[in-house]
């Protein structure tokens, strides 16, 4: 029996939905049966303030469990404190500081940002801008990546990581229309996931520009559901549950025992939202 804990995120969420697709998957074939549940709990709760859900109150109801959405570490210190073995999906996971590599699966955002930043570079463009709230760990890291790569090319990394409204979407919208009214030099843009990325197009819209044909965008998750023909970095989300499901399921046949860290791959699926900047109108490169 394996406990998939959704944390901090809406029962439907399309990221995590497929995640949970993947570990279902999995355990189908391996003969395990997975509980799913929804748990919201606050970052700034002390681990004696946080009630666990109920399928996590008696040992006998699971074996491990599997953390997706967005957890901290007071829920894991509770876990551990219980002696529940958990796995996690780390790349939504905030902490103080490192976490060891153990018990956890994680894409490689860091080389999907940098990927998808020298993609607008090769495309000539310079001033490109990264939209995502770095408050929080996957913002960050792209972030991170972003700056890397435009620092390589000689470029100044310009951004908007002050998140203008807790929905991504809405972020998104106000995140360029506050550029824009500020009149920055862009001619691409890098969201830190497809939602903000959905709310950029949005943005420019209603400012009057169009996507290619005055500023680029690329996305993060490849999710593909406002926006299909929107360039993304893909995220094999189906994969990550399947690896989480492996790696509970390991850990529970050694006892507990810590798992080695799982990396995954990304890749830019290239769309219809980027062009080249020589056939941008030449004002654009100098408003």
């Amino acid at each position: 029996m394996l406990s998939f804990i959704l944390s901090n995120r809406d029962f439907l969420h399309p990221f995590h939905s497929h995640v949970l697709q993947g570990v279902q998957e999995y355990c189908e074939q391996a003969g395990y049966f997975v509980m799913y549940t929804r748990f919201q709990y606050s970052a700034d709760s002390k681990p004696s303030q946080i009630r666990l859900p109920a399928v996590l109150q008696s040992h006998a109801m699971t074996d491990c469990v599997v953390l997706a959405g967005s957890n901290y570490e007071n829920f894991t210190k509770v876990l551990e404190n219980r002696g529940i073995p958990y796995v996690l999906l780390a790349n939504n996971f905030a902490s103080e500081g490192p976490r060891e590599p153990v018990d956890q699966v994680r894409f490689d955002d860091d080389a999907g940002a940098a990927e998808a930043t020298r993609y607008l570079i090769q495309l000539g463009h310079k001033h490109i801008w990264y939209i995502g709230d770095t408050s929080l760990p996957w913002y960050r890291t792209r972030y991170q990546a972003y700056v890397r790569e435009m620092e390589n090319a000689g470029f100044q990394p310009c951004a908007q990581t002050l998140a203008l409204s807790d929905d991504r979407f809405m972020n998104g919208v106000k995140s360029v229309q506050a550029l824009l009214e500020q009149k920055a030099p862009v001619t691409a843009l890098f969201a830190g996931t497809d939602d903000v990325a959905y709310g950029a197009l949005e943005g420019l819209r209603r400012c009057g520009l169009q996507v290619p044909g005055d500023i680029s965008l690329v996305g993060f998750d490849d999710q593909q559901i406002r926006t299909p023909s929107l360039t993304s970095v893909r995220v094999d989300r189906e994969e990550i549950g399947r690896q989480l499901a492996k790696m509970a399921i390991n850990k529970i046949m050694a006892n507990g025992q810590s798992m080695p860290e799982v990396l995954l791959p990304t890749k830019l699926m290239k769309r219809e939202t980027c062009r080249p900047l020589l056939n941008m109108h030449p004002a654009k490169e100098q408003a």
